[in-house]
This record gives structure tokens, sequence and C-alpha cells, in this order.
């Protein structure tokens, strides 16, 4: 029996999602400047929903990026406090595989190639392919200016998924999934069999990746609190 919390805040929206065996519950908010001030509220309205104690949490998971620098932080922030404080291994899953993911549980796509706006004139891609009922990286996650991921998807056959769609530059491309945001629930899923196969470990284990050289990391115990500003 696995009892799993995962918190992202990696897009606009604000996300949280708890698992009970094959019991989930979720919280989804578009909180594109309010995920500090909600996403650890956010944690207790889904346990009470689950009708949870944090005690029982065996492991947390958090979107551990591509995306929104500041919310990838915030996110951090939450797993690593409650990791701490619980003593609780922790995991991070890729917000475009949590793309990538919808695409696949929602068609018979094969493969999906997601692409995150990034902001600074560039985004995020990765392409996913379908491995059982989960989505699995084919190379690596990319960022890049919009022109480059055009190149890399010239002769590329399959969905196109992600919030990058929307950017003035990409506004020939199928934006049938151009809505789609990483979310809580999704990255349980995948934070499952990750929880399975023991890949669960220390918080430096499972640190943010941000993609841009230019963002220099800082170990989270580094950071100033951002869960506290207004």
């Amino acid at each position: 029996m696995s009892c799993l919390l995962v918190v992202d805040a990696s897009s606009a929206l604000c996300s949280v999602a708890v698992g009970l065996q094959e019991n989930h519950w979720h919280i989804s908010e578009l909180q594109p400047r309010g995920h500090a001030q909600r996403l650890l509220p956010m944690v207790s309205e889904v346990l009470l929903q689950a009708g949870l104690q944090r005690q029982q949490l065996q492991g947390i998971a958090y979107g551990r990026g591509p995306g929104s620098f500041t919310g990838i932080r915030i996110a951090a922030s939450v797993m690593q406090g409650i990791a701490l404080a619980l003593d609780i291994p922790v995991a991070g899953i890729s917000s475009l595989q949590a793309v990538a993911q919808q695409v696949l549980d929602s068609s018979s796509a094969d493969k999906v190639m997601a692409v995150m706006d990034a902001h600074m004139g560039e985004v995020f891609w990765g392409l996913y392919e379908r491995d059982g009922e989960y989505s699995r990286l084919v190379g690596e996650e990319h960022v890049g200016s919009p022109d480059l991921f055009l190149q890399t998807i010239a002769d590329l056959d399959c969905p196109l998924a992600g919030n990058g769609l929307a950017l003035e530059s990409l506004a020939d491309l199928d934006g049938q999934y151009k809505d789609v945001q990483p979310q809580a629930l999704t990255m349980l899923k995948l934070a499952e069999p990750v929880w399975q196969a023991g890949g669960f470990g220390a918080v430096d284990e499972h640190q943010p990746v941000y993609l841009r050289d230019t963002v220099a990391w800082k170990k989270l115990d580094e950071q100033p609190s951002l869960l506290n500003r207004s």
C-alpha cells in the first residue's frame, strides 16, 4: 500500500493530488501569480478531502520542471518542508512528461511532442512515446528558440501538446492540445511506478530541472523561502 502526495506549480496551474492505493483526490486551480499563497493550503485541503493525516504520507513528488522558474522553486520548497518534517522520501516528475501523458491517456497516439512556453523567446520540448500505460522520454528534453523547435519537428508525425503552441511564432501548428498543462493528478500516475521501483530518495537526489544554463541552481537550503511572500 502506498500513500503519495504530489504538488505542482510549474505552469499557470497550481495543483495537488494524493493517492492511497487506487483512490485519488486532487485540486487544480488557475493561479498564474498565486502559487506561493495557495499551494500549501491546497495540500491541507486535499488531505481533508481524502480524510488523511499528513503522518499517513509515505512519499512526496513534485513537478520538477522544466517550467516556471518561480513556480518550480515554490513547489520544491513545499516538497522539502513536508518531506523533512515527516522524514519521507521524494521524487521529481517532469512537467513535459505530464503534458505528454495526458495526451497519450486520451488518444491512440504512440508518440507525443510536448512543448511549453519557456518565456524569454524560447520553448521547452521533449518527445515521449507510449510504454505500456506510461510515457517514456525519447532522447532528451530541450530548450531553444521556436525556429529550432520547428526544425526539430520538421519530419515528425505525431500530436503536439502544451502551451508553447499558443505562441504566435507557432500559430501555424495544430493547436488541438495547446491548452494541456502539467497537473499533479497526472504526475501522481507517473510517480506510482517510480515508487514501486524504489525511485524515491533524498531531497538532494531530486533537484529541479530548469534546462537553461544561465539559471544557476542553488541547493534548496540556500534558497530564500517564497512561501510567505505577498
